[in-house]
C-alpha cells in the first residue's frame, strides 16, 4: 500500500494504518540507526523514539515529501540531540564468530575494515555515506534530512568516499 493512502487512513483514525506504516519502515530506520551508532541497544532506543515522535506529532505532520525521508530526519535529529547531551555512543558491539572458510574470513575482514573506516569519519561525512550507500537515498533527500545544502552534501559525500578509500588502503 502506498504511503499517501496510509496517511489518509491514519488521518481518518485508522490505527491499523499506523501499524502498517511503522512495520513498513521500522527495519529501514533501525538499520540506519544501527549503522550510525554501532550499538544495538542505542539503535533500538533511537528507532523507537523516532516512531514515538512521529505518532505523537502526527497531527502536525504535513506530507510535503516522502514519509521515509521524514522518519530519517527525525532519527537524524534524535541522534544529534544525543550527541549534544553527551550521551555515550558505543561504536560497536562486535561479536566475532569464527569463520568456517577463507571466503567468510575475507568478507568479515572487509566488513570490519569498512566499519572501522566509517567510525573514523567526521559525523557529517558518515551520515551522508550511510544515507547514500546503505539506505540508497538520493543526494537531494540526504540534503533535506541532514539540513544541509545540496552542494555541501555532495562535497561531504565525495570527501567521505576519499577518506574511506585512503583508510582502506592502510588495511
Amino acid at each position: 500500500m502506498d504511503d499517501e493512502n496510509l496517511i489518509q487512513r491514519i488521518k481518518a483514525g485508522d490505527a491499523d494504518a499506523m501499524d502498517q506504516l511503522i512495520q513498513k519502515y521500522y527495519g529501514m530506520v533501525y538499520a540506519y540507526c544501527y549503522r550510525k551508532l554501532g550499538n544495538r541497544n542505542d539503535a533500538l532506543d533511537i528507532t523507537q523514539e523516532t516512531f514515538l515522535h512521529f505518532c505523537r506529532n502526527f497531527d502536525s505532520y504535513a506530507q510535503r515529501g516522502k514519509v521515509k525521508n521524514y522518519l530519517y530526519t527525525i532519527a537524524h535529529n534524535l541522534y544529534v540531540s544525543m550527541l549534544r547531551k553527551g550521551t555515550p555512543i558505543h561504536l560497536e558491539e562486535v561479536k566475532k564468530e569464527v569463520p568456517s572458510n577463507n571466503v567468510e574470513t575475507e568478507h568479515f575482514e572487509v566488513v570490519d575494515s569498512i566499519k572501522r573506516a566509517l567510525s573514523e569519519l567526521p559525523n557529517e561525512q558518515r551520515d551522508v555515506i550511510l544515507l547514500r550507500f546503505y539506505q540508497d537515498l538520493k543526494i537531494k533527500d540526504i540534503a533535506r534530512i541532514t539540513g544541509s545544502g545540496l552542494s555541501v552534501t555532495k562535497y561531504r559525500l565525495s570527501q567521505g568516499v576519499k577518506a574511506i578509500k585512503k583508510l582502506m588502503k592502510g588495511d
